[in-house]
């Protein structure tokens, strides 16, 4: 006949049994040394090691493990956030809804970033053929080229803005002139620009208004065997350091609609755009920048000064669709510090926001959404200061103010109150990487930059 032995209660026998912080759990006929969650015992190393959750594929999206846990992370850049499961992704809703339509006959200048033209023409016309050049026009730009009109490199016509005032240079066999005059029609309304080459003058109308009246003997440009061969770019300067006489920022962000060229009607630059949505116009527009969560502004700036460093922001932002950043420094592939905005709750989606600075679509009233947003600073991907508003996805725009440096990290923005979780050693660590050549992005983050490397990645 056989009895039951009394269990061994090994834990209390050997209370050293289980190194911490794993605990001695005792069982019917064993023991085990249980971790905390994320962690298993090795009983040969007799310590708590972590458990790589991401071998078993968790995630829809991209896997972080951390010690003792793990995240999910979506691609923002694809227009993907972290659903509510934390796991899965899902497409970014649209809370506020923007006016973003375009036009197919309204030419955007603002296409090209390296100052050359967004249109090339080329007019083989008869030698008796004058200049002439029609087009509604409108921009918030108060400096670039509108056009610019050759028939060789020494006989050439520019007309451009300056300080949101025509600007007028040309060079020809019989003079060289800068001519600029007329108000400043950088107010992002529509206005009819004409100019027309007389007998013995250069004409320049706004709204049929004469603005200026050049005087220019000879015709302004030089024709060749019989045939006036006119070269004309549209919101660019040709490829070359000689194009003008008094230097100008090329680069216009604008539209034009209505063009007649060299009376030869919208001939060549409608079939060029209608085809290419990136040459398209909104029809909606004010002053800021429109960030669409697919791209982003990349600027050198060195925030070292007197053996120390400062970053100072100040920025107007009215988000219109879940997170994404505003504003990042990023370091080789590091996101050192960044400003997002973020769904309460998950923190990995993409954006569509305006930030104040040049032109974006215009937003009409949209109710208040029935999720909440946060605005958060994160050091590294880590959260370290948080603002609920609802004004973060809301018609009116949220003024934020950000001051950081080596000893301080101070954010404010207006009708809103904000909460601080500085770790020990965050700002040491920024410091550090503040003497180097960082770069600055606003609107979202470059393409290689891995989404493991921040929250936020749109």
């Amino acid at each position: 006949m056989y009895f039951p032995s009394p269990d061994i209660n090994e834990c209390l026998l050997y209370p050293s049994i289980c190194e911490e912080p794993a605990k001695c759990v005792n069982n019917p006929g064993m023991y085990e040394c249980e971790c905390p969650p994320g962690f298993n015992y090795n009983f040969t190393l007799r310590s708590c090691l972590d458990v790589d959750e991401c071998e078993v594929g968790v995630c829809e999206g991209v896997c972080v493990n951390t010690m003792g846990s793990y995240s999910c992370r979506c691609e923002g850049r694809q227009g993907l956030r972290l659903a509510e499961d934390r796991r899965s992704c899902e497409e970014v809703p649209v809370c506020v809804q923007l006016y973003d339509y375009k036009h197919a006959e309204m030419l955007y200048l603002g296409e090209q970033f390296t100052g050359g033209p967004v249109i090339y023409l080329r007019f083989r016309l008869p030698e008796n053929t004058k200049f002439a050049a029609e087009f509604d026009f409108c921009t918030f730009d108060p400096e670039g080229v509108v056009l610019y009109a050759e028939s060789s490199r020494d006989s050439w016509f520019m007309l451009g803005l300056r300080g949101g005032r025509i600007e007028v240079q040309f060079k020809n066999q019989h003079s060289l002139k800068v001519t600029s005059g007329g108000k400043a029609i950088n107010d992002g309304q529509w206005h009819v620009i004409s100019v027309d080459e007389l007998e013995s003058s250069i004409s320049v109308k706004i709204s049929k208004e004469a603005v200026m009246s050049i005087n220019s003997p000879g015709s302004l440009f030089t024709s060749v065997n019989g045939k006036l061969e006119t070269k004309v770019y549209i919101a660019g300067l040709p490829n070359r350091t000689d194009s003008v006489i008094k230097p100008i920022n090329p680069r216009l962000d604008g539209c034009i609609r209505g063009w007649n060229l060299m009376n030869q009607g919208s001939s060549g630059v409608k079939e060029v755009i209608q085809e290419k949505k990136s040459k398209h116009c909104f029809l909606h527009v004010e002053r800021g920048t429109y960030f669409t969560g697919a791209g982003l502004a990349h600027f050198n700036v060195d925030y070292r000064e007197s053996g120390s460093w400062r970053v100072d922001l100040k920025v107007n932002i009215r988000p219109s669709s879940s997170t994404g950043v505003r504003f990042a420094l990023v370091l080789n592939d590091t996101v050192p510090l960044s400003v997002s905005v973020v769904t309460q709750g998950p923190e990995e989606a993409v954006s569509s926001a305006t930030i104040s600075t040049h032109t974006h679509t215009h937003t009409p009233f949209t109710s208040p959404p029935s999720f909440l947003q946060d605005l958060r600073v994160f050091l590294d991907g880590v959260s370290v200061a948080t603002l609920q508003s609802l004004m973060l996805c809301y018609p009116d725009r949220l003024s934020v103010e950000l001051t950081v440096n080596p000893t301080s990290l101070e954010i404010v923005a207006n009708t809103s109150t904000w909460s601080y979780s500085l770790p020990d050693g965050a700002l040491d660590r920024l410091n550090h990487t503040m003497t180097h050549s960082v770069r600055t992005c606003i609107g979202g983050l470059p393409d290689d930059i891995p989404v493991s490397s921040s929250p936020v990645t749109a």
